[in-house]
């Protein structure tokens, strides 16, 4: 699924192994003087938006920007800039290019219009070839936008511009309404439509979606019954967020509308909504309470439903940060034993050097303190970064 091709690129990197000798040479000085360098020069503004949090962020700059292939490329072709979207110009440039995740790649003319943008990581030859996309008028983002409005009843165009925006963390839903406008019902399940719904909706009201609910036999059949469930449980999670994360944050109705929504998914009986609506009380009451709420869901059921390193390190840290009650502090060390068995980068380790400290285990807690350290490091992560897995080593040090 594209949407979640797009999430993960931003989480996961690959393993490269490249020369690392040069590096993109990025400009130091106002956003108004790059673009005057860049028209001066006839060249385009690459800006690399950033922030210091990012993991995908640290990762590009040390692993992709010193590439010497791709050094040498965007330093001839390009004026270059890394800006650090919570930083002086940083702030405008973000609002004004609709910077909504991290890395953000703009490709923009000298007169500030945006040309072509990408976001996530990625290694050398595929960055390579998007930048290479921002001199073909065909294929340029720019070109998708500026065309967008003439052609909303062109399902092709419309299949293709969605692509293209789902690549840059940019919404798309307006789009994908104006897609299956051109569709008729009995059309909704043939393969070039399962491949729009499959990858790009997302809301559970949305007349795709509940055609999917209803015809489900058609598509299991044709697609598979467990691509299927997969797809229903993600725009249940999906349209769960949109109530729990609303835009209006004052929303009265709030509460009543995740019960509501809560009470009409169990009565789907296509799939188990089980794990979903753990999902969603989870992060619901994580973020209105009360925090015991949490703790219980994540103790009684998080060794059923959360895996991945990411999701344990989530809960850990919650935990961590909300309570002192022993035994729930053995279960999230419990969950950090699984998640440093699980591909973990240095913010596990961190968490659990944290964990392990408030149980008294002090040599254990120095031991994953100073790999928090070694691996935020490595990953690049600048020093004010884990800052914290350096304070707790210091403290551990200092009971000697």
């Amino acid at each position: 699924m594209k949407i979640k091709t797009l999430i993960l690129s931003l989480i996961f990197t690959g393993t490269f192994a490249f020369a690392q000798t040069k590096s993109i040479h990025f400009e130091t000085t106002s956003f108004a003087d790059m673009k005057a360098k860049a028209k001066r020069e006839n060249k385009l503004l690459f800006i690399g938006a950033f922030r210091s949090w990012s993991d995908p962020c640290s990762w590009m700059a040390k692993n992709i920007f010193t590439n010497d292939t791709v050094a040498d490329y965007f330093n001839s072709k390009f004026i270059n800039a890394n800006i650090n979207t919570q930083k002086g110009e940083g702030f405008e440039i973000a609002k004004l290019y609709e910077v909504r995740c991290f890395p953000n790649l703009l490709f923009i003319d000298g007169d500030g219009k945006l040309v072509h943008r990408g976001a996530g990581v990625s290694d050398a030859e595929a960055f390579i070839k998007l930048a290479e996309d921002a001199f073909n008028p065909e294929k340029r983002f720019s070109k998708f936008t500026d065309e967008y409005a003439s052609k909303k009843a062109d399902p092709a165009f419309l299949a293709a511009y969605i692509e293209a925006v789902s690549k840059t963390c940019l919404p798309f839903e307006d789009a994908v309404n104006d897609y299956f406008k051109t569709q008729k019902d009995e059309n909704l399940s043939i393969r070039a439509n399962w491949d729009m719904i499959r990858d790009y909706t997302s809301q559970y009201n949305s007349r795709e979606f509940i055609y999917l609910l209803n015809n489900a036999e058609i598509f299991n059949k044709a697609y598979t019954a467990d691509s299927v469930k997969s797809k229903i449980a993600e725009v249940l999670l999906n349209s769960g967020y949109s109530i729990i994360y609303p835009k209006d944050y004052n929303t009265e109705s709030q509460s009543t509308d995740y019960k509501r929504y809560i009470d009409e998914i169990k009565k789907i009986n296509l799939i188990d909504p089980s794990e979903v609506i753990l999902t969603l009380d989870m992060a619901y009451t994580k973020l209105k309470g009360p925090r015991e709420k949490f703790i219980q869901l994540a103790v009684e059921k998080g060794d059923k439903y959360c895996h991945s390193a990411y999701d344990l390190n989530s809960i850990s840290l919650e935990i961590y940060g909300a309570t002192n009650d022993k035994a729930s502090m053995l279960k999230a060390e419990s969950w950090m034993q699984k998640a440093i068995k699980n591909k973990p980068n240095w913010h596990c380790y961190d968490t659990y050097a944290s964990i392990l400290y408030e149980l008294n285990k002090k040599h254990e807690s120095k031991t994953s303190a100073e790999k928090a350290i070694e691996l935020a490091k490595l990953s690049g992560a600048a020093e004010d970064e884990y800052s914290g897995a350096v304070e707790l080593l210091q403290k551990i040090e200092k009971l000697k």
